[in-house]
């Protein structure tokens, strides 16, 4: 099911007649009630959004994270009410259309994101895909942390913008090369390139993170981006061998600076992403 998304316009109470209603599908940032009455948070569009519930019963089994169908009619002076809710089940929405936007400094990454994974070509790494970005605990900590502490991308939310930025130039890069250099690139490896530059810094979700073991803390990041995916490679697996061996190899490839050594062409297109990334991002803070 693609989830449908109303405009921000429709989220924003005093935007709106007070008459008006809006249908969405949201995933749910905060739920609580206090006095009586259930208050909805949830993300939008790189905004959080509340709305009340005034029979809390209507809002059974909703809780951080749940995915929603949520209709309310927005006022002019305070919090739209909740019409109707229902948390929809694993299956009944599409991951990649219900990221914790809000969490984001740049509401527009997540959008990047998404469309990233439409334009992957093998329904393999798209269905995984969807699965790796309703895992809220990594994507959380994708979404927030710094890509370095004082060098490139050294703002929150740093490293989704950086590893968009790899992931986009390798893209673009396979798209325009191969007819260059009179060779071909098929759809399994373009998306498990695509894919490795998205994942090549992922190490700094564990390097990075104040929940990480200190051990992993003094670990350097390049070695954990599979360690970091490790939950979800079997995954990956059980659809498709040949993807799983692909991005496998060029995230190690990748990560000991070897592409170059790679019975796989292009491979290191993603080290040379890297650089562009930050040298753009260190010229522009100069």
């Amino acid at each position: 099911m693609k989830a449908s998304v109303p405009t921000v316009e429709h989220l924003v109470p005093g935007h709106v007649d007070e008459a008006a209603q809006t249908f969405g599908v949201y995933r749910v940032r905060d739920y609580f009630e206090r006095a009586g009455i259930g208050h909805l948070v949830l993300h939008h569009a790189g905004q959080r959004w509340e709305g009340v519930v005034r029979n809390p019963a209507a809002a059974t089994g909703v809780r951080s994270g749940t995915v929603v169908e949520v209709q309310f009619s927005a006022t002019l002076d305070g919090p739209s009410s909740i019409c109707f809710i229902r948390a929809l089940e694993s299956g009944e929405y599409q991951p990649s259309q219900v990221m914790p936007t809000s969490w984001c400094i740049d509401g527009s990454d997540p959008d990047r994101l998404r469309t990233l994974i439409e334009r992957l070509t093998t329904a393999p790494f798209r269905h995984w895909m969807e699965a790796v970005v309703d895992d809220l605990v990594l994507l959380k900590r994708f979404f927030q942390l710094k890509a370095s502490y004082k060098h490139h991308h050294s703002v929150a939310g740093g490293l989704l913008r950086h590893s968009l930025e790899c992931a986009e130039i390798t893209e673009q890069t396979i798209q325009s090369a191969p007819a260059c250099c009179q060779t071909s690139i098929d759809d399994n490896l373009r998306d498990a390139m695509v894919l490795a530059a998205l994942f090549h810094d992922f190490g700094k979700t564990l390097s990075h993170s104040s929940e990480s073991s200190w051990l992993l803390r003094k670990t350097a990041h390049e070695h954990l981006s599979l360690v970091a995916l490790a939950a979800h490679l079997p995954h990956l697996a059980s659809l498709s061998v040949t993807a799983h061996a692909s991005l496998v190899h060029v995230l190690i490839q990748d990560a000991q600076r070897r592409g170059f050594a790679s019975p796989l062409p292009l491979v290191d297109t993603i080290r040379m992403a890297d650089r562009i990334s930050a040298g753009l991002w260190m010229s522009r803070a100069d």
